[in-house]
């Protein structure tokens, strides 16, 4: 991973203790859809995806490689009480990816 990744993992896990990689986990893609997880080898730069599951929902933060913007989607309903953390969890998430200069790799 590299560092925007691997500081964006640890504050998550910072910042939900009891939750993250149990309840919470993030599922991260580059632009040939393959997985990247906390120990792999990843070009922090060629992201495509990612999803932030948490139970039984999940959101998507997908790139579009044409004009360097993002897409959030989700597929379902989310549950009320999942619906701040999730929140918090895409903020983080957010963050993070504001850092990396995706226009380099255009």
């Amino acid at each position: 991973m590299n560092e925007n990744f691997e500081n964006m993992l640890e504050e998550l896990e910072r910042e939900f203790p009891d939750s993250y990689n149990k309840e919470l986990y993030l599922v991260i893609h580059n632009e040939v859809c393959d997985d990247y997880y906390v120990d792999d080898e990843f070009q922090e730069e060629l992201f495509s995806n990612l999803f932030i599951n948490y139970k039984t929902s999940a959101i998507e933060i997908s790139r579009d490689f044409k004009n360097n913007l993002f897409d959030i989607n989700t597929d379902i309903l989310i549950e009320q009480e999942d619906l701040a953390i999730l929140a918090k969890a895409m903020s983080i998430v957010a963050k993070h990816l504001s850092k990396i200069d995706f226009k380099a790799h255009l």
